[in-house]
């Protein structure tokens, strides 16, 4: 519950540093960080309820890096004339978190929206209208490609090992409940790898499950539209474009599969391997110890 008394004081308090404040500098970062993601998340939930639901939406629900954007190019393709004028991507494919944090309207184009997700299953368990496509990729393949993205636009330091530490129980965390479904909406699930491996055939099962009517002028423009070579080409329109001193040019990398297994060492295969056992979707991902 929201204490308005105490947020009030906050917002007047006259601004005096002093010892108190400074001792005390740890518990006030803390509240900062707090505080910035409880208006994040309020943000979203208030322009989501301005965005509505309508039956022909499409959600598409990824762990990071594990090819929302490549699914984002597919849909806007297959569902619209497939025209590049765009200045970015969320300017026909909104993604409520960015909007929460630039504070932008989220937007889109034509009957079917097509709205992009990280977040987790209870964020979203609540809708109960339109489609929802979650795409997983093998873990360590996401996690070296979350790895060069970090590299790349926020921290040229980062170890690839601490990142596997933490990421790998989000990875199955967050795709086992999505799994679960609890909620029962209507998901497609699609494997990375197929998609990339076989697209004219996900293309057709994703315009069957989502009801897009489908010719060979759109299947072709959807499948040299979504290649690598096209989307780097227009890597502009995708991603974020960061600080002058960063990389502008790795959004779009390589979209293979496989790449990641070596990084992984004898126990966290073990663990890997333990976490994913037992999912069907998932354990074709079985590492050989």
């Amino acid at each position: 519950m929201i204490d308005q008394r105490l947020l009030t004081n906050i917002i007047e308090a006259k601004q005096t540093i002093n010892n108190d404040l400074i001792n005390n500098q740890d518990l006030l970062e803390k509240a900062q960080a707090k505080l910035w993601e409880l208006m994040i998340k309020v943000r979203m939930a208030k322009m989501m309820q301005a965005f509505g639901e309508r039956d022909s939406d499409i959600y598409i629900v990824t762990f990071a890096k594990s090819g929302t954007t490549l699914m984002q190019m597919m849909l806007y393709q297959m569902t619209t004339d497939g025209n590049m004028d765009f200045g970015h991507i969320y300017d026909v494919s909104p993604w409520a978190r960015y909007s929460a944090v630039a504070n932008v309207e989220m937007k889109s184009v034509g009957e079917r929206r097509i709205i992009k997700t990280h977040d987790n299953y209870e964020t979203l368990r609540h809708i109960r209208k339109g489609k929802f496509i979650v795409v997983i990729r093998d873990c360590p393949d996401a996690i070296i490609s979350l790895h060069e993205h970090i590299k790349s636009y926020d921290n040229p330091n980062i170890e690839i090992n601490n990142l596997v530490e933490r990421k790998m129980d989000e990875w199955f965390r967050f795709n086992s409940e999505w799994l679960e479904n609890e909620s029962k909406l209507d998901i497609l699930y699609l494997h990375y790898e197929d998609i990339i491996a076989d697209k004219e055939n996900i293309i057709k099962k994703i315009a069957a499950f989502c009801n897009i009517p489908l010719n060979e002028e759109i299947l072709q423009r959807t499948i040299e539209r979504s290649s690598l070579s096209f989307m780097k080409k227009h890597e502009t329109k995708f991603g974020e474009q960061p600080d002058h001193w960063k990389v502008f040019n790795n959004f779009i990398r390589k979209g293979k599969a496989g790449e990641g297994r070596s990084l992984l060492t004898q126990d966290q295969r073990s663990k890997y391997n333990g976490l994913i056992k037992d999912i069907a979707f998932l354990s074709r991902y079985a590492t050989q110890s």
